[in-house]
């Protein structure tokens, strides 16, 4: 009897000899975890595509602070002798606040829980694989 790719209804479960019900359960078990690691595989994916970009905000956020601050810096050399500091204190601030944006951007656009749907996919076969074998 072919069991792999067929389902069975309880009335044809209930006519199997045990061993025939532990095959049928080992290659439902089988299928289970072949489609929880590609679903898992899939998410994953989609997880690191998304850190990836949060990444590349994250660094261009950094790297423009970095210039924003030596900006602010040039700006405070520049202010000493009060010649042309507010047009390099003007840039300073614009890239120091395109940087915080980016920077909130990237954070917001972080994983906040890892792998949600295989999580909740994972425990609803758990509660299903108890409540059948009760």
């Amino acid at each position: 009897m072919e069991l792999e790719s067929e389902r069975l209804e309880r009335s044809q479960l209930e006519t199997l000899s045990t061993a025939e019900l532990v095959r049928h359960a080992l290659a439902e078990t089988k299928l289970l975890v072949k489609a929880e690691l590609l679903h898992a595989k899939k998410e994953l994916r989609d997880e690191v595509k998304a850190a990836r970009t949060s990444g590349i905000l994250l660094g261009v956020g950094f790297t423009l602070a970095l210039c924003g601050l030596a900006a602010l810096f040039v700006a405070i050399g520049l202010a000493l002798p009060l010649s042309s500091w507010l047009g390099v204190l003007l840039v300073g601030v614009a890239v120091l606040l395109i940087a915080g944006g980016l920077g909130w951007f990237g954070v917001k656009r972080l994983p906040k829980k890892p792998l949600p749907h295989t999580q909740e996919r994972l425990k609803a076969d758990f509660d299903l694989a108890r409540e059948s074998l009760q």
